[in-house]
């Protein structure tokens, strides 16, 4: 059930109407939610539900268990209980045809005659997302940061919740359990947020990221040889506006819908093409995986601690994870290999910049961003070229193609694809708006805000209305719901 569809229009009115119903009554809102969000998941394929809820199971019970016990060896067996089970279920549909065909790629360098078949492995939705939730329960319990939640349906809530469920933002338990325990309250400013955010998140996945990648993207990566080299540096660029307005969306939509229930989600973006380093690009972009790899992965091996040679390390591990995560690929590998190669130099760059006790005018600042993007725009070649179903040799004939085609011919190439105007302006205009002060954007919202209340509902449905009737019944899915 896409966001991007009229089907879950009615069903989020739906969903609203009757939660709102059953706010006096206790648990029995959180049972209603808990059941519309399993029917949520269950649309894209009832078998699924027999992962996330073997996943709550296995956390809910190792919580009370990690409460019950103090003896440091029965804790540290549950922990590994939570930890096999859910990165096992991860390993097996989402890598199990990676480590196939590496085994392949392996046997055929000593002399073998192999011959890789990828298996027909459906990739669960979500699974990337919730298991991270879940993962991140079970551990701070274990590290002693967080009481077990004791109510079962609401701990199945904090898994299954759908505005988050299939593509995140990535929740700690620690934020969304205790307002699980709270009474719902709703007003009308956050009825304004909430129809905002599922507005511009349509727009954004509907106007620009379909446009850009049906009418660009596609084209250049399906069609490389046949555009000229112009068009698929275009197409290039075209990509990275395409996945921040995607994803975004997804992450504006879902905090927007959460809202319609009183319930807060983490903000997931803060305008990543501004960033001025790519450590600063981290900080930005996907920020809710960001900070679980850090808090669970890079934390944990002494982070910024140690010898210079240690934290590179440290470094090295949390990024070539991230790329990993991301698929099960090794132009994946590669481009977490990449984040961390340019990390290491951005932590070496910036150690002698304060020993010298330099600072960074404002052309500095622009170099640093203009320097920033760049990297990410064709590092994020790597990424379009391990589409789902292709095997790591596909990805890397397509990354290098996507290179060879620009530098074979900027300046001699004569082939035109045709490129509209309205692909220009779109990707022009997003940038500017990505670029401009904060203030300005946000005053577009407080405009909206201050109309009457009737008139903000009515715009709300004539732009969803409007955006309904252009896509003609046949959404696009989003992007991260591959991973």
């Amino acid at each position: 059930m896409a966001f991007n569809s009229l089907e879950y229009a009615i069903f989020l009115v739906v969903v609203f109407l009757g939660f709102w119903g059953l706010s006096r009554l206790g648990m029995a809102r959180i049972v209603f939610l808990l059941v519309a969000s399993l029917v949520f998941y269950a649309a894209a394929n009832p078998l699924f539900l027999t992962l996330i809820v073997a996943s709550t199971l296995t956390d809910y019970f190792v919580g009370l268990g990690l409460a019950k016990y103090d003896d440091p060896r029965r804790r540290k067996q549950l922990v590994t209980v939570s930890v096999v089970l859910n990165l096992g279920m991860l390993a097996v549909f989402k890598y199990t045809n990676f480590f196939l065909e590496m085994g392949v790629y392996t046997g055929n360098l000593f002399g073998a005659d192999l011959t890789f078949t990828r298996l027909d492995i459906i990739l669960p939705a979500g699974i990337s997302f919730y298991t991270f939730q879940t993962l991140s329960y079970t551990i701070d319990i274990y590290r002693g940061k967080l009481q077990p939640e004791r109510s079962f349906l609401r701990f199945a809530l904090f898994v299954a919740y759908f505005p988050q469920l299939v593509a995140g933002p990535i929740v700690r338990a620690s934020d969304f359990l205790p307002q699980t325990h709270k009474k719902p309250f709703f007003s009308t400013q956050q009825a304004s947020r909430a129809m905002w955010l599922i507005a511009i998140g349509i727009f954004k996945k509907v106007v620009v990221a379909d446009t850009l990648g049906v009418d660009i993207v596609e084209r250049v990566w399906n069609n490389t040889a046949l555009v000229s080299s112009w068009d698929v540096l275009l197409g290039v660029y075209a990509y990275t506006m395409q996945i921040y307005m995607d994803f975004s969306a997804y992450s504006d939509i879902a905090i927007g819908s959460a809202l319609l229930f009183g319930y807060q989600l983490p903000d997931n973006f803060d305008r990543p093409y501004m960033a001025t380093s790519v450590q600063d690009f981290w900080r930005r972009w996907h920020k809710t995986l960001g900070s679980f790899l850090r808090d669970y992965i890079y934390y944990p091996l002494g982070g910024g601690r140690g010898s210079n040679l240690r934290v590179y390390f440290n470094l090295f591990v949390t990024f070539i994870l991230i790329g990993f995560w991301h698929g099960a690929n090794v132009a994946f590998l590669l481009y977490g290999l990449g984040h961390a190669i340019a990390m290491s130099i951005n932590r070496w760059v910036r150690k002698r910049r304060d020993e010298k006790a330099l600072t960074l005018g404002i052309w500095g600042t622009v170099w640093r961003v203009f320097l920033t993007l760049n990297f990410v725009v064709f590092m994020r070649v790597l990424f379009r070229s391990a589409k789902p179903g292709s095997t790591s040799a596909e990805a890397m004939d397509k990354t290098g193609e996507i290179f060879a085609r620009i530098g074979e011919g900027l300046f001699s190439d004569v082939t035109v694809m045709g490129t509209g105007w309205h692909i220009w302006a779109l990707l022009i205009g997003s940038f500017v708006i990505h670029w401009m002060p904060r203030h300005y954007v946000e005053a577009t919202y407080e405009g909206f805000r201050r109309l009457p209340f009737a008139v903000q509902g009515a715009l709300f449905a004539a732009c969803l209305l409007t955006i309904g009737l252009a896509l003609g019944g046949r959404p696009l899915p989003f992007g991260y719901f591959a991973f």
